[in-house]
């Protein structure tokens, strides 16, 4: 009988301490998704600003026990001076238990972006993914992969334009106090405004850095923050069409107190014809200007596939040897 009542008695001590077990976890489990909630949402709102207003028709948790989740259907932001409006039909996100400061985050479209003016732009796309990695108090990667995007734009003047890709990915980082950021565009095609002909299908490859501009992930974006810093681009590559026709750019830059850029780049061409061509049918107003560009660059390296130029920017002033070409403005 003893032995019997000390059984029952660790059996009921231990049901004890497993229901706290479950209830602890349980009320742990809840403080992670609506910590999971609560950063996506502080990335939507902007992290300093707070200058966009975030709604969900249809919010909830979901994941228990081995994901920290929520879903938003019906997402509404709206700037607070009611410039623009976002709308999309459901996001998903979630964190797995064993790494709950990596969030993944799935979009259900189409979105809109509108205004009272009259501007629209429509997405839809196959699928849009992104991940979010927080490091101390800030996100130190994002990155996002979206593919099968379509996109129609509508401007308040009546003016149309669209947008297709295969496929898209990106990436920031911030690493080791520096901010890496890459980007791969996957056959993209543009129609510009009210055209009926589209230009031919592009691929875009950016990989670059700042040099301390990590910490810019932590705030809000804003031109005027690369004011002071320099970086390098490792390479920036369009290809039109197949791989014979690209335009690529290298080197490092630097901006001043003051917003102008400076640096040393080199650009190399290939398929100056097919270049010469798209820029006609987006700007069929500068088809003179655009043959004598294309007319001159050619000159430099007559029988070539390619041609390689260094371009210099000195305080916003941009030459090619000793031949002023102009200048760029500063960052506002």
């Amino acid at each position: 009988m003893a032995a019997s009542r000390r059984t029952r008695k660790l059996l009921r001590v231990i049901g004890v301490i497993l229901v706290v077990i479950v209830v602890a976890y349980g009320l742990g489990w809840f403080y992670v998704a609506r910590t999971v909630k609560a950063r996506i949402f502080t990335l939507l709102e902007g992290t300093q600003t707070k200058n966009v207003m975030v709604e969900c028709g249809d919010l909830g948790y979901q994941g228990f026990p081995l994901q920290f989740g929520f879903y938003c259907g019906d997402l509404h932001l709206r700037q607070r001076d009611d410039r623009f409006t976002f709308d999309l039909p459901k996001l998903v996100a979630d964190a797995p238990a064993y790494s709950p400061w990596s969030v993944m985050a799935h979009l259900q479209g189409p979105a809109t972006l509108k205004n009272e003016a009259g501007f629209l732009l429509r997405s839809e796309w196959s699928s849009f993914d992104t991940k979010m990695i927080y490091g101390k108090g800030a996100p130190r990667l994002l990155s996002f992969n979206i593919e099968g995007l379509s996109t129609q734009l509508s401007m308040p003047a009546g003016n149309q334009s669209a947008l297709t890709l295969e496929k898209a990915q990106g990436l920031t980082r911030n690493q080791d106090g520096d901010l890496e950021v890459a980007l791969a565009v996957e056959s993209a095609v543009i129609r510009p405004e009210n055209r009926t002909q589209s230009l031919m299908p592009m691929s875009l490859n950016l990989v670059g850095s700042l040099t301390d501009g990590g910490s810019l992930m932590g705030g809000d974006l804003n031109v005027e923050q690369l004011k002071g810093k320099s970086g390098v681009i490792d390479q920036a590559e369009l290809t039109v069409g197949d791989n014979d026709s690209y335009i690529s750019a290298s080197g490092p830059f630097s901006f001043d107190t003051n917003g102008y850029l400076s640096g040393r780049f080199k650009f190399e061409v290939a398929g100056l014809d097919v270049a010469g061509q798209m820029a006609q049918v987006a700007f069929p107003d500068y088809t003179q200007v655009i043959n004598t560009i294309v007319g001159f660059a050619g000159s430099l390296s007559p029988g070539n596939k390619s041609i390689t130029i260094g371009i210099n920017v000195d305080g916003g002033k941009v030459s090619m040897g000793f031949i002023p070409l102009g200048k760029i403005p500063p960052l506002k």
